[in-house]
């Protein structure tokens, strides 16, 4: 980092917070706060200012007090908000040792779901209900009120907050008072919690119910929620104890705190934030109907909370220094929540179905737009600009060197790494460190070459004598020059000896190298890849391309044949694999008995449908679809069978999509019409996995009265999973009227700012003509969008550009180079 960078982005270190004491009293129906924050602080060199971090703030008083008493007056308080700094101006110099900086704050309510923000609903008799909820990552604390707003400056936090009497107050630590002021308002004071950084700060009042405590060995776990949907909570609630369980074994340390709620909010911009004993999400994924709700919904849930509470060990227990580490704290959560999720709820195989998400982020990994995981940039915003990036390439790093070191060993180095930072902050180094001595090998060395560097290894494999050689290059599109890269790839080969498969695994350090396989003189197909678990792409020659996917259910784990279908994908990309041959090789999967696996191949066509199949070409890749795909929908039936794997009932739903749409089977789109039918007049009549899928084919065809239909569902739904699928039912017309209805309600006060792109998702996807006119129409009201989705997910909206038209990829480049629209995130999209 260099010391301009370190200017711009670092407060000075010459005074260091020691512990907050914050005092907030929000407004809701006035939609403003005010306060008082008493920080410990030690000043560590002669100083006449303080700079603390303060954004969309009024500061109305300050002062600084010695431990003995003596008072020093804050001169001026000068607010600078490109900078997001206040600085206190003092009348005289400030000595060495511990001081309390009282400040006094005021602000408003932020519109957008980051600092301090209102959430809403309506009640059962319509009136508006208001909730003062907080979201702060990365930097948006100082919008809530003036704090050393860096990951490193971690301090325990004292927590009051004064509210109309009634309304429930949650924060990070328990209740430990309740004083009632006399003026309709309670004092309500939370217990100090343990040193945490600023960004994990959270206070939410309002009108909410909150579950009776469940118990996770001593630690009490909740669910806060709107009133009236406390029979949605179970599924989550049981999900925390398990989990936080499986993470004190895992870990070998207890729970670092006093109590765990998780709080369902209508308003909320990420899945769910890792805010200390207080975390906050989007209802979606805490309050489930089991009774309605899809395997998908279920594993969703499941997952989120998991990876949540990682999180309280690895990101809040043990925090990284800066932000261009956060790719460790989510990747490790991600990691960690399938490793428990597989765990406890296996009928969900969660691991195997997220490699397909692994294969997706190593195509865009091959970009030339792609960057370093650990982006070594001073920017609090560098860890959020690449999200799938930082979450998928992280995970699957670690899944790939954990199969490498041993689970055992693994974990020797995870829980070495958590003890000695506990409480603190930490690097990536630390953690390679700790698992280098656990394993006694140098990882550290390999892992960096994945962590610092951009990209994918490619590796090509070819036959020699008694083995293979092994070269490795950069996987990089097909007409495109990248700046070379060399890593420490660990390499696992499967190849059949005779008898049965073998794996033989080794470290690739050079550029190429000759592996002895032992057992063979000649193999008759080489797999790298073995076990699914590596990241790099890789090719073999045509033949043993050819023998593996024709023998792939016998020859290949499920794991690997995701990974296979995930390669084919990366080998068009590449230019190794021309259409026709990827087409052909796909359609050997189709008979596949692993959901997963099916899955992955749908995965893999809707990759390059819009490239290799124009609207021209419609009818014969109908042919192509029904042929491949059809075989599977008539094996697992329309209708659920008793006992049949939990995974097949999303498939089904999938299956039914692309066979309809794009295999304009008329059968299934008959069966999409008739139980769309059913669901709207009966909704326990229809399998949930098929719902979505029958509403949106079914949608395509309706008219006014079966729209307005839906609005109302969408409208007057109380699970958060339905208002969902009505909300992209609505968006699944083909009735040019009703789209562009659709499109305008979605920036009304109907539809909240987070729920927007679910609409996008249902007007899309239909042809080059569609897409084209959302393209326009996304352009024509960016500003009105802009002013309702949160900020972050501004980043996203390039998308809209995706296809095979040049016009439109220019026309995008020209849009979003406007300095207007500069969102951290965009240049990658």
């Amino acid at each position: 980092m260099t010391q301009d960078s370190e200017a711009r982005y670092r407060l000075p270190r010459s005074v260091i917070p020691l512990r907050y004491a914050l005092s907030v009293q929000p407004d809701l129906e006035a939609a403003t706060f005010s306060g008082t924050q008493e920080v410990r602080v030690s000043i560590v060199e002669h100083t006449t200012e303080l700079v603390l971090n303060a954004l969309d703030l009024y500061l109305d008083d300050a002062s600084l007090v010695a431990a003995d008493g003596s008072q020093i007056e804050v001169a001026k308080i000068r607010m600078d908000p490109d900078a997001e700094r206040a600085h206190l101006e003092l009348q005289s110099s400030a000595a060495p040792g511990e001081w309390t900086l009282s400040v006094g704050f005021r602000g408003e309510f932020n519109r957008q779901l980051t600092g301090f923000y209102l959430s809403t609903y309506r009640d059962p008799a319509g009136e508006e209900r208001r909730i003062g909820t907080t979201h702060f990552e990365a930097t948006d604390a100082r919008r809530a009120f003036p704090c050393w707003d860096e990951p490193d400056l971690k301090a325990p936090w004292s927590i009051t907050l004064v509210v109309a009497d009634g309304l429930t107050a949650l924060s990070n630590g328990p209740e430990i008072s309740r004083e009632t002021q006399g003026d309709g308002r309670v004092r309500v004071t939370f217990a100090d919690t343990m040193p945490m950084s600023s960004y994990l700060v959270a206070y939410v009042v309002g009108p909410l119910a909150v579950t009776e405590p469940s118990d996770a060995n001593g630690t009490p776990v909740r669910i806060a929620h709107i009133p009236g949907k406390g029979a949605l909570t179970k599924f989550s609630q049981d999900v925390g104890v398990k989990a936080l369980n499986f993470f004190s074994d895992y870990y070998d340390i207890p729970y670092p705190d006093a109590k765990v709620d998780h709080v369902a909010l209508p308003d909320f911009a990420q899945g769910a934030m890792e805010n200390l004993g207080c975390i906050t999400y989007r209802e979606t994924y805490l309050l489930i109907d089991p009774q309605t709700a899809t395997q998908e919904e279920l594993l969703g849930a499941a997952e989120t909370v998991a990876h949540e509470l990682a999180h309280m060990w690895f990101g809040d227990l043990v925090t990284m220094a800066w932000w261009d580490d956060l790719w460790l704290n989510e990747s490790f959560a991600d990691w960690m929540a399938a490793k428990i999720t597989d765990e406890v709820y296996p009928e969900y195989k969660h691991g195997l179905n997220g490699l397909q998400r692994i294969e997706n982020v190593k195509g865009s990994d091959m970009q030339p737009s792609t960057h370093a995981i650990r982006d070594n940039t001073a920017s609090s915003a560098a860890g959020l600009s690449n999200v799938g990036l930082v979450y998928s390439k992280g995970n699957a790093i670690l899944g790939m060197f954990e199969s490498w070191m041993g689970p055992e060993t693994f974990q020797k180095g995870v829980r070495a790494y958590l003890k000695e930072h506990a409480r603190g902050n930490a690097v990536a180094a630390d953690l390679w460190r700790a698992l280098d001595a656990a394993s006694g090998t140098n990882v550290s060395g390999a892992m960096a070459t994945f962590t610092d560097q951009p990209g994918v290894p490619f590796l090509r494999v070819v036959p020699v004598e008694g083995g293979v050689r092994v070269t490795q290059s950069r996987g990089t599109p097909y007409g495109i020059s990248q700046p070379a890269m060399r890593w420490r790839v660990p390499v696992t080969l499967r190849y059949p000896d005779g008898r049965a498969v073998r794996t033989h695994r080794f470290l690739l350090e050079d550029e190429s190298v000759v592996v002895k396989l032992p057992g063979v003189s000649r193999p008759e197909w080489v797999l790298p890849g073995g076990g699914g678990r590596g990241y790099y792409a890789w090719s073999v020659p045509p033949e043993w391309m050819e023998a593996m996917a024709l023998n792939a259910a016998t020859v290949m784990s499920p794991q690997e044949r995701v990974a296979f279908i995930g390669n084919l994908e990366h080998l068009v990309t590449i230019g190794d694999v021309h259409g026709d041959t990827f087409l052909k090789s796909l359609s050997h999967f189709g008979a596949d008995p692993e959901p997963a696996v099916l899955a992955s191949l749908m995965g893999a066509l809707n990759s390059v449908r819009a490239a290799l199949m124009p609207d021209s070409l419609a009818a014969p890749f109908a042919v192509y679809v029904r042929n491949t795909l059809g075989p599977a929908l008539y094996r697992v039936g329309f209708e659920p069978k008793p006992g049949e794997d939990e995974t097949i009932s999303s498939l089904r739903g999938e299956l039914i999509t692309w066979l309809a749409r794009r295999g304009e089977a008329a059968d299934v789109q008959t069966y999409a019409r008739t139980a769309a039918q059913r669901y709207l007049a009966d909704s326990t009549s229809v399998d949930p996995g098929v719902v979505d899928a029958v509403l949106n084919l079914a949608m395509r065809k309706e008219g006014q009265a079966t729209y307005e239909d839906i609005r109302r569902r969408f409208e007057s739904a109380n699970v958060p999973a339905l208002r969902r699928r009505y909300l992209a039912a609505l968006g699944a017309f083909d009735d040019s009227v009703l789209v562009a209805r659709t499109l305008e309600y979605a920036l009304s006060d109907a539809v909240r700012g987070s729920e927007f792109f679910i609409v996008l998702a249902g007007a899309g996807g239909r042809g080059e003509a569609a897409g084209e006119r959302l393209f326009h129409w996304v352009l024509a009201h960016y500003d009105a969008i802009a002013q309702r989705v949160p900020p972050p997910a501004l980043r996203f909206m390039p998308r809209m550009g995706s296809g095979c038209s040049e016009q439109r990829l220019a026309a995008t480049k020209a849009f979003f180079s406007d300095p207007a629209r500069g969102i951290p995130g965009v240049e990658q999209t």
